[in-house]
């Protein structure tokens, strides 16, 4: 039911508290013939009858008495309303934001991320969730969350804004006793002496590392493979096998960091990229700040804890956290 004219309603109730169409006329500044027609305007989105009108001055009805009684709080509370409202319009507006993040992005990066927008200038009411690749992109593609951080830049998919964030090469990665005989092997050789500690396959990383193995035309027997980097670092610290892995991988298990050696994967070397996907006409003014912000916390709180376990990635750093062209260097389908 659509909500009555509440300035008829008030006519109404002065036309009541009046006795008369002709006073309530004069009151209001109004033509006579206006404020008649207010009357009946009243009574109809009411549907019901607020004067006796054969009697002079006009007598209300009981449904007459109950308007009178509540008009002005009503026309109080209403103007209440407009000011909070225009009140509101002038604070900064806060959306809804529901964030997938790759597991090891999340961990590593996520708790500075996370912080920074809900406290920050850009006043977001944020759900966080994080997981393996492929279950983000489902859940953008559904709708289910408004963006996802991830490896997978889902390249044959429509519709999408890309902001890239993070790009981090590929490491070998062993245990410490073996740092001097393996440091500057090609990886054939490393793999044909030593057991490889995969990613699974259905992860996006370990379909990664298979991709970079079958250009290389290594074949190798795949015995353990794991979801999560701090099963498989485990592995490794534990001499269990040799692994190829990324330094945000290796931050969430650091615990496993003084059994491990980290060296650079023997040429050629390949990386991943980290970039944060939204829907096209969502978040195309927000989705640049979001992408300045994770880029800013990497550059701030997460190289620093990567060069600091891994001093010569120093070297390369500067070349690891996107440096945009643009104030929205994004990649749009």
């Amino acid at each position: 039911m659509p909500l009555p004219d509440l300035n008829a309603l008030e006519i109404a109730a002065t036309v009541i508290e009046e006795g008369s169409m002709s006073a309530a006329a004069a009151q209001l500044g109004m033509t006579q013939s206006a404020v008649s027609q207010a009357m009946k305007r009243a009574e109809a989105q009411l549907d019901v009858t607020l004067v006796h009108r054969e009697r002079r001055p006009l007598v209300p009805t009981e449904a007459g008495r109950v308007l009178v009684a509540h008009i002005r709080e009503i026309g109080l509370r209403a103007e209440r309303a407009i000011e909070e409202i225009r009140a509101t319009a002038l604070r900064p507006e806060r959306q809804d934001l529901r964030l997938g993040m790759v597991d090891t992005f999340a961990s590593a990066v996520g708790p500075a991320l996370i912080r920074d927008l809900l406290e920050g200038s850009i006043a977001l009411r944020v759900t966080a969730f994080s997981g393996l690749v492929h279950a983000h992109t489902d859940a953008l593609m559904r709708h289910e969350i408004d963006a996802a951080i991830s490896s997978d830049l889902l390249e044959g998919v429509d519709g999408l804004m890309r902001f890239p964030l993070f790009r981090e090469p590929f490491l070998l990665v062993c245990p410490v006793a073996w740092s001097d005989t393996l440091r500057n092997r090609p990886l054939r050789e490393v793999l044909f002496e030593h057991r490889l500690i995969r990613y699974s396959a259905r992860s996006h990383t370990g379909a990664q590392i298979e991709r970079h193995l079958r250009r290389l035309r290594i074949e190798h027997p795949q015995v353990l493979a794991f979801d999560t980097s701090d099963s498989l670092l485990a592995m490794v610290a534990g001499g269990v096998g040799v692994a190829i892995s990324t330094p945000l991988c290796l931050l969430q298990g650091a615990i496993h960091f003084p059994g491990l050696a980290v060296l650079p994967l023997p040429s050629p070397g390949f990386s991943r990229e980290l970039t944060l996907i939204t829907r096209r006409g969502e978040f195309d003014t927000l989705g640049p700040r979001i992408a300045k912000a994770a880029r800013e916390m990497l550059r701030r709180y997460t190289l620093p804890q990567i060069i600091g376990q891994i001093p010569w990635l120093a070297e390369m750093s500067s070349g690891m956290v996107w440096a945009p062209t643009s104030p929205e260097d994004v990649q749009a389908d």
